[in-house]
């Protein structure tokens, strides 16, 4: 049967481009298929970075970015019961390669996607979600980081769903690093702030929250003010204070880097103690590439006396999806309208003003709207 419609679909032309809206023909889903229509698109870091300079794994321009997304579901191809039309679904951006028999993304794989040597993502290997419309290939219907929302849920939270699972796929890695426990977020940018709402959620003791500006800083405290949150600012005493604010206990129990700069590594490691967890969530790159951050490490006098650990996480997984999905769908994360105000939104035609209000200091979470 032929299908009508037509999709909408943002081609950015080249790094630091412009985009340019075309229409095409939407095809029917075929079997095992599924035809979603999208509903918001939230703007990542990443996005800013591709936008502004590219990215390798991009090997094809023009290009379909943007990947934190929530869509409605339009049409099921034959064989799909997992999902109905009308159903509104949150989308993850690591996903599974295309290969059934893959160790790490396939049928009987592991999961762990973001290993594979031919590891795909939203906006980068996979078109993303600057387009009306999209259908999902079966693989991704059956084995990708798809999960349905209850009704009650509202788009503008659903779009989360992909940053909140990568923030997650840190603060769960180690078991009871966070309950009842001191956290401390070096950053108050989206990642920090998902990490801070979270974290009260998971009964954190306390979170410290550390930032050079002011002005973000400030609207993280005020906008998700709470007797267990404090916000210093990063000065030449800011890890003698830090101490001091984690008494009675001698230092904190989790540290999440989510600067992507060097200083706030070399931080990090200054306020490690007994059984500290630190992960370093935001990389440190440029358009020169990754630059090497030195550091010491006395795997007996550290790691195995004092059992620290070290880790990292980059992207998610269904660990991560989960867990975003449980806490978004059981509504356990009551501020979450407070991460977009009204300069923060904006219409699928404003993609190029959306991507520049996001990378302002003082922004939070820009979403887009296609309604």
């Amino acid at each position: 049967m032929a299908c009508n419609m037509k999709n909408l679909v943002y081609y950015l032309d080249k790094p630091g481009g412009s985009f340019t809206p075309v229409e095409e023909d939407l095809p029917n889903p075929g079997p095992g298929e599924i035809m979603v229509r999208t509903r918001r698109t939230a703007v990542c870091q990443s996005d800013v970075v591709i936008h502004k300079q590219g990215l390798a794994r991009i090997r094809q321009w023009p290009a379909i970015i943007l990947h934190e997304a929530c869509c409605q579901v339009e049409a099921v191809g034959t064989g799909v019961t997992a999902f109905a039309p009308g159903d509104l679904i949150g989308l993850g951006c690591d996903i599974p390669c295309p290969d059934r028999h893959c160790m790490y993304c396939g049928e009987n794989g592991t999961g762990d996607w973001t290993s594979c040597p031919q590891t795909h993502a939203t906006g980068h290997e996979f078109p993303g979600f600057a387009r009306s419309h999209a259908i999902l290939p079966d693989w991704f219907v059956q084995r990708g980081p798809i999960v349905k929302f209850h009704p009650e849920i509202a788009p503008d939270h659903a779009c989360q769903l992909e940053p909140l699972a990568c923030c997650l796929e840190g603060l769960t890695r180690v078991n009871n690093c966070i309950e009842k426990r001191v956290v401390v977020l070096i950053g108050s940018g989206s990642q920090s702030t998902y990490a801070l709402q979270c974290a009260l959620a998971m009964n954190a003791r306390k979170v410290i929250l550390i930032n050079r500006g002011a002005e973000r800083l400030e609207r993280v405290l005020r906008d998700f003010a709470d007797p267990r949150v404090l916000g210093l600012r990063w000065d030449d005493q800011i890890v003698s204070r830090v101490f001091e604010e984690c008494r009675p206990f001698n230092e904190p129990h989790f540290v999440m880097v989510t600067a992507p700069c060097a200083p706030a590594y070399e931080l990090a490691v200054q306020v490690l103690g007994y059984g500290t967890v630190l992960d370093g969530h935001a990389g440190v790159k440029g358009a020169s590439g990754k630059p090497r951050i030195a550091q010491t490490v006395d795997l007996n006098n550290d790691i195995h006396y004092k059992l620290q650990c070290y880790q990292a996480t980059h992207g998610s997984s269904m660990h991560g999806i989960r867990r975003a999905h449980a806490l978004i769908n059981e509504k356990r994360l009551p501020r979450l309208d407070c991460m977009t105000n009204a300069t923060e939104r904006f219409h699928h035609s404003q993609i190029q003003e959306a991507l520049a209000r996001s990378a302002d200091s003082d922004s939070l979470k820009v979403i887009i709207h296609w309604d």
